[in-house]
């Protein structure tokens, strides 16, 4: 009998590759969309992503509306304001000489112009999309559509892998510090922690850069090379 394997992770908008590895080594994804919303944190990365420019590093933005609202699944974008038109003129002038740039803003117009007005459910259509252009396999799953879970961070998790009949756990490398790993292995869910290798590829505008949304790796190399990275099933580190 194969274990199976769960991650769980908040819906980012347009991730990094390292994310979507972590999907392709699953068999079941959780979209933690039910978490408190980090706002004023300069890590956070829910509402924003970072592309590539001839001036380096630039977030690209979705702008969140003003509320006393707490999660992620509450909060609302602000389309009063024109962000994804100067937003969008902005990609396309940064990826305007990408091998791939046809084939990749073909896929992600449509996506980025869905007036979605809830920020959790716009990123989560994005990912799922994604996944199913890539051919990722794994079964998506929304966590604030799953009843009887608990609030406390372990055992939230260790609900959703039970829920799911997952009999490992797939982690970040970041995220040691905070599982409590004898209360897993209580459960009988193990742990497994993968850190993802970065690939080397050809970007534009100098030297490589890495944790750029899938967009960059997309420009630039293309669908075929996305789907054949991702195709590393099971591959721990």
């Amino acid at each position: 009998m194969v274990n199976k394997i769960c991650s769980i992770h908040q819906p980012n908008f347009m991730p990094w590759l390292g994310y979507f590895s972590k999907i392709a080594q699953s068999d079941v994804f959780v979209i933690l969309d039910n978490v408190e919303y980090q706002v004023g944190n300069a890590n956070s990365i829910t509402n924003r992503v970072k592309i590539k420019t001839q001036s380096g590093e630039l977030f690209f933005t979705v702008p969140i509306r003003k509320s006393e609202m707490k999660n992620i699944n509450q909060q609302q974008i602000d389309w009063k304001q024109p962000w994804l038109k100067k937003q969008w003129r902005t990609l396309e002038m940064a990826y305007a000489k990408a091998p791939y740039k046809n084939e990749a803003l073909e896929f992600f117009h449509p996506l980025l112009h869905q007036q979605f007005e809830n920020l959790a459910a716009y990123n989560t259509n994005i990912i799922q999309q994604i996944c199913l252009e890539l051919k990722i396999k794994a079964q998506i799953f929304i966590a604030s559509e799953i009843e009887n879970i608990s609030d406390e961070k372990n055992r939230r998790l260790i609900d959703l892998c039970k829920r799911f009949h997952c009999q490992i756990y797939l982690s970040g490398n970041g995220a040691k510090k905070y599982n409590d790993e004898k209360l897993f292995s209580e459960n009988d869910v193990s742990i497994i922690y993968t850190a993802f290798q970065h690939p080397t590829y050809p970007q534009l505008h100098g030297e490589l850069i890495s944790g750029l949304s899938i967009l960059d790796a997309w420009m630039n190399c293309g669908k075929d090379f996305l789907k054949e990275l991702l195709e590393k099933k099971r591959a721990f580190n």
